[in-house]
Parts: structure tokens; C-alpha cells; sequence
């Protein structure tokens, strides 16, 4: 059987896969497939969205479908960091408009179905297995689909979209390196039938990390805590005991979830690590979004920057495939710029919260940012 083919795979059916895929389309005339992993109703974290995310959903010309979607509109966000007075952040008079708290499946869902409308590939529940280096024709990709069994796919260029672990990078010699090492416990709330919730985001910081908590579309609270290994041992995702008395032991997110009930489902465990790869591009290749590098959560910048650095990429494939040997190189410094723009941003955050010098969490972000200082 003969291989199916196309000019750019896309691993990875996120924001930043799907925004490659959209861009390349629209741009382009070249023929696209996006593998995605997981089943399109498989749940995905990640909710909130910038006001200045409007630009590249705009760009990728997404935006008006976007705000058909049923998405919740917010006034912005609220922190209780540093002090336990709670700050606001408001993006009333933001030119942008609001931010936005995501039905993040129905967002996801909405970026790919747009992108088989303009005539790319979508394939869901596909695995990479492997994959052979064909010189200058690409790559030959070794697929699996638990139905369809195995199939392979000839890529000129392959674009590595599948989040923090960057699987194809890797397996092709790009070695993360890893700024700070983290995880978040998520668990769901309901708001009760009648009662009034902020759309404001909250953040509190507290002596285990901190706690981030949103409504979602539909009445859903999420609630999150970020700390890590050793501010949060003994905490475990199948029992929540834990992680619910120290929400308890909170202040402002308390007081905000007194009209909301827990569902009782069991916490989702996520990797909360900052980092990005030694390498971004090689000559049929290249990373983008989390692949490339993964930004600290407390910036709410993740989806919105997987975004721009979609359109940035299809930019610097669709050069570098026209013969512009820069193209890839320069790709990769405004990504490493930004970056480092990032950490130095995140520097000064973490440093305005003193009251918990001596906690493990906040012991361990000191030395994280000095390893942030060296690696900017």
C-alpha cells in the first residue's frame, strides 16, 4: 500500500498545531494533515484567554466563530499576591475587549474543525509510532489508530506540536531544558443554581504555591493549585482530602466557592514545567507552542502565545520551503527572545511575594530564578 503524503504533518491538534494548520491554509495552497493524539472529546486543561489573544485568533480568521461559541467574557483578574489584599486587573477599558474563560473542548474542536473546512487533513485518536528520514523528501511517519490499524505518511516538513514533551524534537536529538519544575491539581466545582460568581480569575498565593480559580461556561468552577513535589507531597489526585483542606485553609478562594459545590471527581494531575528546547527547527522540521517552550501558568499567557508562535512558524515554513535559509534561524530567535522576556517578566513577579521566605515552595522558586537568570 502506498503512502498518503502532504507538504507539512502537523503532530499535535492543540492551539499552536491547529493555528500552524489554519495559517498554512489560509496563506498557502499547501497541503496540510494534523494528527492528533487523543479523541476529539478527550478534556483538555487550559481556560483562560488574554483580551490581546483577539490579534492572532483575527489573523488566523477564527475570531468571528470564536465569539459564536458561547465563550465567557471577563472582567479581567484578581489576585491576592504579595499581601493578602486582594488587587484587580481590569480589562473593562481594555481596546481589546475582555479576556475570556474557554469551553476549552468546544475551542480546541472549533480550531480544527476549521481547519478540515479549508481543506486540510484532520486525523483523531492517531498515534506516531515512528519515523524514517527520507533526506531532502522529509520524513516518512509511521502512524497507528486503534481502528484502522497502522498507515504511514510521506511529510516534506514536519511541525512538532505535541505540547511539553515535544516528541518528535526529541526523537530527534532536541533535549529540553527545564527553568522549573512544577504541577497543577485541578479540581471542579459547580456553582449553585441561582447564584452569583465573579468572572474575574482569581489568584492567591499561599505557603504551598498558589491557587488560581475560574467559572467556566455552564456553571463550572475550576480550581487549581500549582506548587510542587515537595510543597504538595502527600497530596495525592485520587484522594482530594488533602487538597480540599488546604483550599480550606485559603482566604479569598474560599470565600468565593462558599455559593459552589465539589463535584467529588477526582483531581487532574498537570505538569506546570518552564522550559524550552536546546533545538527549535532542523532543516524538515521544527517546534512550536508548548513544544518549543512552556511558559509559567501564572501568566495565563500559554494559549495565547501558542497562538502567535502558530503564525510565526507557518511564516517561517512557508519561506524556508520557498529557499530562504534564514527563515528557520529567525523563527527560532524571536522564540528564544520571547522567552527570555518571559523569565524576566516571572522574576519579577515571584519576587514580590515575601511572607513565605522559608516554605518549600517559595524556597524552591528562588533558586528556580536564579537557574532563569541563567538560561536568559
Amino acid at each position: 500500500m502506498s503512502d498518503a503524503h502532504c507538504d507539512v504533518a502537523i503532530l499535535g491538534g492543540g492551539p499552536a498545531g491547529a493555528g500552524v494548520a489554519l495559517a498554512l491554509r489560509t496563506q498557502t495552497r499547501r497541503s496540510v494533515t494534523l494528527v492528533e493524539r487523543a479523541s476529539d472529546d478527550t478534556p483538555r486543561i487550559g481556560e483562560t484567554l488574554p483580551p490581546d489573544a483577539r490579534l492572532p485568533l483575527a489573523k488566523l480568521g477564527v475570531w468571528s466563530g470564536f465569539l459564536r461559541d458561547g465563550h465567557l467574557a471577563s472582567r479581567g483578574t484578581a489576585s491576592a499576591w504579595g499581601s493578602a489584599t486582594v488587587g484587580y486587573h481590569d480589562t473593562l477599558m481594555s481596546p481589546l475587549g475582555s479576556a475570556w474563560h474557554l469551553d476549552r473542548a468546544r475551542f480546541d474542536a472549533s480550531l480544527r474543525a476549521q481547519v478540515a473546512e479549508r481543506g486540510g487533513t484532520v486525523r483523531f485518536g492517531t498515534t506516531l509510532t515512528g519515523c524514517e528520514s527520507l533526506g531532502v523528501e522529509g520524513f516518512r511517519l509511521h502512524l497507528s489508530h486503534p481502528s484502522e490499524g497502522p498507515s504511514t505518511l510521506r511529510a516534506r516538513f514536519v511541525v512538532d506540536a505535541t505540547g511539553w514533551k515535544a516528541e518528535f524534537a526529541t526523537s530527534q536529538g532536541a533535549r529540553r531544558q527545564v527553568v522549573d519544575r512544577g504541577f497543577a491539581l485541578y479540581g471542579d466545582f459547580r456553582l449553585r443554581e441561582g447564584a452569583a460568581f465573579s468572572t474575574h480569575a482569581l489568584v492567591e498565593s499561599r505557603p504551598e504555591g498558589w491557587w488560581y480559580s475560574a467559572l467556566l461556561p455552564g456553571g463550572r468552577v475550576v480550581v487549581a493549585l500549582i506548587g510542587d513535589g515537595e510543597s504538595l507531597r502527600g497530596v495525592r489526585p485520587g484522594t482530594p482530602g488533602s487538597w480540599l483542606s488546604l483550599l480550606a485553609h485559603t482566604t479569598a478562594t474560599r470565600e468565593r466557592l462558599a455559593v459552589c459545590d465539589f463535584t467529588g471527581e477526582a483531581l487532574r494531575a498537570v505538569p506546570a514545567t518552564v522550559g524550552g528546547l536546546d533545538r527549535l527547527h532542523a532543516e524538515h522540521w521544527l517546534a512550536v507552542g508548548d513544544a518549543a517552550c512552556t511558559l509559567d501558568s501564572l501568566s495565563s499567557q500559554g494559549i495565547s502565545t501558542a497562538l502567535g508562535s502558530a503564525l510565526m512558524a507557518a511564516e517561517a515554513l512557508e519561506q524556508h520551503l520557498q529557499g530562504h535559509p534564514e527563515a528557520l534561524g529567525a523563527y527560532g530567535a524571536r522564540v528564544r527572545q520571547g522567552f527570555v522576556e518571559h523569565l524576566r517578566t516571572r522574576d519579577h513577579f515571584y519576587r514580590e511575594e515575601r511572607r513565605w521566605p522559608d516554605a518549600p515552595f517559595w524556597r524552591n522558586r528562588r533558586e528556580a530564578l536564579a537557574s532563569s537568570a541563567l538560561a536568559a
